[in-house]
């Protein structure tokens, strides 16, 4: 079927009578409000309060909000009428999305707003169906500032469901994106996906089916992620290359790896840290990996995994019945450890401060519980194999560790095999500011895991273990192989009460903040008095 293509020059004109219904008049231009008449004659009322409708998450719309497609049924395509809806908005704009279920047949972009709302009537009372969208983004913010989306359901892109790029203030909350059925590897990659923003918010959302993140953010500082649920996606949260993110009182279940903090080479922003996970369940997170790219070496069946990102506290985390691992901490070494060819791969992202390591990690308080009955996951089938054999430090077959650290990098630089690459920092950057460093581990640096809390049954209570796959002291002979040229896997593994392994502790990483519009949010803002902030 061919469209009928509008001229957008000619859309602002055109709103008042394709977009709204009741009171309405255009007044000053073109700008669209809500208005009661005072004088009986037309375009002579002045603007009053109203009642113009409340969201189910309480959100009450102005009376000068534009309404989308007000008289729209079920199932009507509103493209044309979001596309003027949302072309060169006023600031302080509220858009508001038709209550029902409905089509949009490309992707919907919105560039440079500032204090715009994009809100529909409630997570399960606005849905947008993008089945038959042609762009691969469905709604994509481009720039902004102090931007809120909210209480709609966005279903089956093509690639993204919700994407926000380079704004400063973004807000989702009460947002669903979903592809429903089974998670295959056709679904969309980023249901909510906002990176290199800043002052980024994510609360009371809910993500499915994505092959690659329900719930992220990358690239970005100043984060908060809270009171979400993220279910059957590859990874259900994913923080990646970003500064100053807290993550708590959000459920992950059903995906492939629940929780994840990533620093990856080749971004914008190079590398991440001050990253708080804390207060979350992350339970029965064991779908197949059907990802493509750097997710898809997660192993499925885990908990939570930090993966090259130092400076990261893990604590008051429900981690339970994931097949494979509770918690895993490695380096980026674990998935490439040609370090002859890292300069020529990776030169550029070390000069600009990413690094393979991974640094000051604090895992502690978590309970811990039923966790490793069926470890899987080519990232780490050599060492599954080790450890669910005679071939361990143990010389017995263990249970997978619940808590598992690659120690590689450590050896490595602990042995001063990775001062080379030290040149790559340039002096008085902000990476080395940072810390980021190829030296030795100091006590400031290590993997750190104690106090968490065994919570298998009794007879598997001992099935809880700690595993170290790699030995960090370079004098010792057992962690080479019988040339000394190389590294060799010694497969520690203790039962985790008690284990000498990881016995350290840090410092606690200070709490995160997100400011939007001038309000304050997180657990120096608006959460001061909940219960997972005073932990």
């Amino acid at each position: 079927m061919t469209k009928n293509r509008m001229n957008r020059k000619a859309l602002p004109a055109l709103a008042a009578g394709m977009l709204l219904a009741g009171c309405v008049e255009v007044n000053d231009g073109d700008k669209i409000t809500h208005t009661t008449s005072t004088g009986g004659t037309e375009n002579s009322g002045t603007v009053e309060s109203c009642d113009a409708g409340v969201s189910t998450s309480g959100f009450a719309f102005p009376c000068d909000a534009i309404f989308v497609a007000p008289d729209a049924q079920n199932g009507d395509d509103i493209t044309e009428a979001l596309l003027i809806a949302l072309f060169e908005l006023p600031e302080n704009t509220v858009v508001v999305l038709p209550k029902g279920e409905f089509t949009v047949s490309e992707t919907i972009t919105v560039t440079s707003a500032s204090g715009v709302v994009l809100t529909g009537y409630g997570i399960h009372d606005t849905k947008l169906d993008f089945s038959n969208s042609t762009g691969d983004d469905s709604i994509r913010f481009e720039g902004g500032t102090n931007l809120t989306i909210r209480d709609f359901g966005v279903y089956e892109s093509n690639k993204n469901a919700i994407k926000v790029t380079n704004a400063s203030g973004v807000h989702f909350a009460y947002t669903a994106t979903v592809w429903e059925g089974p998670l295959e590897s056709d679904n969309g990659a980023y249901g909510l996906y906002p990176l290199q923003s800043q002052n980024v918010l994510l609360e009371h959302n809910y993500a499915a089916g994505s092959a690659d993140a329900g719930i992220y953010v990358g690239q970005s500082r100043d984060v908060v992620i809270r009171d979400n649920v993220a279910v059957r996606n590859v990874a259900g949260i994913e923080v990646e290359n970003t500064l100053n993110a807290d993550v708590y009182n959000n459920m992950a279940t059903g995906n492939t790896a629940g929780i994840l903090v990533f620093d990856l080479p080749g971004l914008t922003n190079a590398y991440g840290g001050n990253i708080r996970v804390f207060s979350n369940r992350a339970y029965a997170n064991n779908a197949p990996n059907v990802g493509a790219g750097a997710v898809g070496i997660a192993p499925p069946g885990t908990g939570i995994l930090v993966f090259a990102t130092s400076d990261v506290e893990i604590y008051n985390n429900d981690i339970t019945d994931n097949e494979t691992t509770a918690l895993a901490i490695a380096s980026y070494l674990l998935a490439d450890d040609d370090l002859a060819n890292y300069p020529s791969k990776y030169g550029q992202a070390m000069s600009n401060g990413w690094t393979p390591l991974v640094r000051n990690v604090y895992a502690h308080n978590n309970f811990i519980a039923r966790n490793g009955s069926n470890p899987q996951g080519v990232l780490l089938v050599d060492i599954i194999n080790g450890y669910t054999s005679p071939y361990n430090a143990s010389g017995m077959a263990q249970v997978f560790p619940a808590i598992l650290y690659d120690g590689v990098g450590e050896l490595l630089a602990n042995a001063g095999l990775l001062t080379d690459f030290q040149a790559f920092i340039p002096e008085g950057s902000q990476a080395e500011a940072d810390g980021v460093s190829y030296m030795p581990y100091g006590p400031e640096d290590q993997i750190c895991a104690n106090n968490n809390v065994n919570g298998n049954p009794s007879p598997s209570y001992d099935d809880v273990n700690t595993g170290q796959v790699f030995g960090t002291d370079p004098m010792n002979p057992a962690n080479w192989n019988a040339e000394g040229t190389a590294p060799a896997p010694s497969l520690l593994i203790e039962p985790m009460i008690g284990s000498s392994l990881l016995n350290c502790a840090h410092n606690r990483l200070p709490p995160n903040a997100v400011s939007i519009n001038g309000v304050a949010y997180g657990c120096t803002g608006d959460d001061l008095s909940e219960a997972a902030c005073a932990l």
